[in-house]
Parts: C-alpha cells; sequence; structure tokens
C-alpha cells in the first residue's frame, strides 16, 4: 500500500486531522497526484486559511500545474505569514527561474540557505550552478521585499538570529552554545560511540526525528523535546555520548556549565539557571546538556541551605516550562549518583525516561581494547584473553591498564637500555591487580535498593543487571 493510500484509509477516521491533511498532501506530490492534492491542501485551508505549511503546498501543486503566477502569490502569502520560512524562498526561486528573472532567483536561493542550511534542492542548485554550501560562505543575503505595506512597516526580525539573541541576553552568552554549522562543535556523533542503542534510539525520537517529520509527529500529537536522564557507574561513556550528540543532530547544542550556574551572591543561581533555558528556548530547537546533574538537582529532603533549595524549585519549574513553553527543547542529563537526585524530577514531564548505561560488555570491550592497543609497541597480544579479564571493567579502568603496562614497559626499556613491547602477561598482571570501579558503584545501589520503603521503578534496570548471571552479562 502506498503512502498516500494509508493516509487516505486514515483520513476516512479522522477527516479533520489537519496534520494528517498536510501529510497526505505532500504524498500525493511525491506520487504525483496533482488533482488529489490539490483536493487536500484545499481542505486543510478550508479548516485553517492561513495555515502557511496549507499554503506551501498548494503553491507547490499549481507551480507543478503551471500556474506560476498562482503558485508565486501563494508563496508571497506564506512569506507575509512567516517572513523566515526557507521552502517559501526555495519555491520563489524557482519561480523567478521560470520566469527568467535569475537575479532574483539567487536573491531568494541564498536568504533560504542563510535561514536554513539544511534545504535541499538538487535540481534547482545545478540550474542556478550554486550550493546551498556557497550560498551560506557569502555575506547574508538581504531579505527580500516583504509581500505587503505592512510587512515592511512592521519591520519584523526574525527571533531566532544571533543578533535577537544577543539584544535579548544583553552581554550574556554561554561559553558552549553552538549551532548547527559552529566549527568549534564536537565532531563525534553516534558511530563513535560503541553501543548503547536504546539511548541514541531515544535521542532520535525526541529530537532528530522530529526536525525530520515534524507533520508525523503532529498528526500523533508528539510534542519535539522533553527530558532523558542518563545513568550509570563513572566511565562507562556517559559523557562521550553526550559529546556525541552534538555531532548527531542538527539543531542548536547547549552545554550547561555548573560553574556558569553556582553564584555566591543570592539568587543570582536561579537567574542563570533561568538564562539558559530562555536562551535554549530563543533558539529551539536545541539540546540542552547537564553533565554531573545531581549538583544542580539534587533531593530537597537531604538540603540544609535555603539557596540551595530555591535551585532545585526553580530547576523543577524550568523543567515544566510553567512560564514559557518546551516545545522542541530536550534535555539530557547525566549522573554517576541517581539515588542523589530528587525524586520530583523523575515524575512524568520532567527526565521521563531514565536510561541505564552499564559497563561495557564482551564486544564493547574488544573494541575498547583493540583501540587502546592500535600504535602501541604490542608483543604476543591477544585481544580475546585481556576480554575474558577484564570482565567489569570501564572503558576508563581499560585506559588505566594500558597506560599502567605502558608505564612499566618504558621502565624497563629505560633501564635496560633497549626496546621492551608491551605484553600480554604485562597487561594480565596490571589487569588483575585492578580493582573494577564499577564495585563500589553497584556496592552504593545496593545499599540504596535496600533502604528503599517503598518499590522505586528507577532502579529496576540496574536490578535486572545485577541479579543477571555472567554468562548472560558477556554475551549481553
Amino acid at each position: 500500500m502506498s503512502d498516500s493510500s494509508a493516509l487516505r484509509d486514515a483520513l476516512k477516521q479522522s477527516p479533520n486531522n489537519l496534520s494528517l491533511l498536510l501529510l497526505h498532501g505532500r504524498a500525493c506530490l511525491e506520487e504525483m497526484m496533482l488533482e488529489e492534492a490539490r483536493k487536500t491542501f484545499g481542505r486543510a485551508l478550508e479548516l485553517a486559511p492561513d495555515h502557511a505549511d496549507a499554503q506551501l503546498g498548494m503553491a507547490r501543486v499549481l507551480f507543478l500545474e503551471g500556474e506560476i503566477s498562482g503558485a508565486a502569490v501563494r508563496a508571497e502569502r506564506v512569506l507575509f505569514l512567516e517572513p523566515e520560512n526557507a521552502q517559501a524562498h526555495l519555491l520563489l526561486s524557482r519561480v523567478h527561474l521560470r520566469e527568467g528573472d535569475r537575479k532574483k532567483a539567487i536573491e531568494h536561493f541564498d536568504h533560504a540557505a542563510q535561514i536554513d542550511g539544511t534545504v535541499s534542492d538538487p535540481l534547482l542548485e545545478r540550474e542556478l550552478g550554486r550550493t546551498v554550501r556557497d550560498a551560506r560562505k557569502t555575506a547574508p543575503a538581504p531579505a527580500p521585499e516583504p509581500a505587503s505595506p505592512d510587512a515592511a512597516q512592521g519591520g519584523d526580525t526574525d527571533e531566532f538570529s544571533d543578533e535577537a539573541f544577543v539584544d535579548a541576553q544583553g552581554d550574556w552568552r554561554p561559553e558552549t552554545f553552538f549551532g548547527p554549522d559552529d566549527p568549534n562543535r564536537s565532531a563525534l556523533n553516534f558511530e563513535d560511540v560503541g553501543g548503547m542503542e536504546e539511548l541514541k534510539e531515544e535521542i532520535r525520537l525526541k529530537i532528530t526525528y522530529p526536525l525530520q517529520f515534524p507533520d508525523l509527529y503532529k498528526a500523533y500529537g508528539r510534542k519535539t523535546g522533553g527530558g532523558i536522564l542518563v545513568y550509570g557507574p563513572p566511565g562507562c561513556g556517559k559523557t562521550l555520548i553526550l559529546r556525541a550528540v552534538a555531532g548527531e543532530v542538527a539543531c542548536n547544542y547547549l552545554v550547561v556549565g555548573l560553574h556558569e550556574v553556582f553564584d555566591p551572591y543570592y539568587g543570582n543561581p536561579e537567574r542563570n539557571l533561568h538564562q539558559f533555558f530562555e536562551t535554549a528556548r530563543a533558539n529551539a530547537p536545541c539540546v540542552m546538556i547537564f553533565d554531573d546533574l545531581d549538583s544542580l538537582a539534587q533531593d530537597r529532603r537531604q538540603i540544609r541551605e535555603s539557596q540551595m533549595r530555591s535551585l532545585v524549585n526553580q530547576f523543577l519549574h524550568e523543567m515544566d516550562g510553567i512560564r514559557s513553553e518546551n516545545q522542541r527543547v530536550l534535555v539530557i542529563g547525566a549522573t554517576n549518583q541517581p539515588w542523589a537526585l530528587d525524586p520530583a524530577f523523575r515524575r512524568p514531564g520532567r527526565f521521563d525516561q531514565a536510561i541505564f548505561v552499564p559497563p561495557p560488555d564482551v564486544p564493547a570491550r574488544a573494541q575498547i581494547i583493540a583501540l587502546l592497543a592500535k600504535d602501541k609497541p604490542m608483543a604476543d597480544f591477544d585481544t580475546g584473553a585481556l576480554v575474558e579479564a577484564t570482565e567489569g571493567f570501564t572503558g576508563a579502568d581499560l585506559k588505566w591498564v594500558f597506560d599502567r603496562a605502558a608505564e612499566l614497559a618504558l621502565s624497563a626499556a629505560i633501564h635496560s637500555g633497549k626496546a621492551v613491547p608491551i605484553s600480554l602477561e604485562l597487561l594480565l598482571a596490571v589487569a588483575r591487580k585492578h580493582t573494577p570501579s564499577t564495585e563500589g558503584w553497584f556496592e552504593g545501589v545496593r545499599t540504596h535498593v535496600g533502604q528503599q520503603v517503598a518499590p522505586d521503578g528507577f532502579f529496576n534496570e540496574v536490578r535486572k543487571f545485577l541479579a543477571a548471571p555472567t554468562s548472560s552479562k558477556k554475551e549481553r
């Protein structure tokens, strides 16, 4: 069954679902069913005459049918409603190119590229002899003249532009706020992180897919954003995957530094935290990263200082979005001490998805060991033997084993006057003397789970991990 047929059946059950109508109209356009697309977008415009996506859909239908002037009128109407609509600028670029006005076509194309660096129209790029990357390297394209005198008098500015951001925030700017094209943004992505597939998919569901399929999410009544809590023993890759998010998602990325929140003056930490959330909301879609979350979200039952309690309360208010919507803002927090968090953070609507990151399993340890052994003077090396001897070791533990073995081999080389390779025997000897750093963490978990008066689903994944036999952990 084609996409349009499936959506047509869905519309029979929900004929006034605007999001479904838009999805069906687009599916019809992709299948070049122009008459049905025209009817579908027409129905959407009956329900919402000023809906920009419906107007743009109808404009595309008219353009494909050869009604160029009608398409231009619809596209200009979209820009009157949403001056920074990149797709409308792209369509007007096609319109002006069809009419022979190459200068205007390039003007609209460049403006679309400046608004959204992810826009793509290979055919149009070939005809213009210009790519989106070329357009973004040049000076920002001036906005084409507004579609009506009222729009010209309004002098609206893009609330998501850097200029608006600086004006709104004054001199204050986070140290680690990165746009999608920032060269200082992390080059890591999910392919560089072994395992943790559940966490990767949860991040995609909450921020990546909604950016790719916004109307599909609207049709299912799902909002973009939310909260994800990542917890587990130290050294298991939580911080690494938070860095990889920057290279994975095509949106703004904001890391909240503890030193930028805490302040000795009363009331400033709450104000600083609010400033971070306001920055994320003003630059949505945005991912906010809180590493060492327990420092900002402590259990209020264990806090005596009034200022720290106020900071926790402020954090809860920001997560709820009481005064502002957190739509298209994904908050990811990581902690080694989930039991230290205030229980209020774990209710639905805040950090409602908690994902346990366990120590690396056999395949992950093999991959880490192979990377650590690369470009080192190894002798009689056996990855499998070392993997077997390092059950429960984290990535940080494995790195320490290699570093310590390298130090011992280097010392022997200095005293003997000749090169001494790092042998498997030396690595195994170092590993046997090292206690995995995860043991202390799991002891803490057992203590806190045992102290619980009522069952807490938060630790279910940890309980399963602890209860699993060693063989199943190896094969996990």
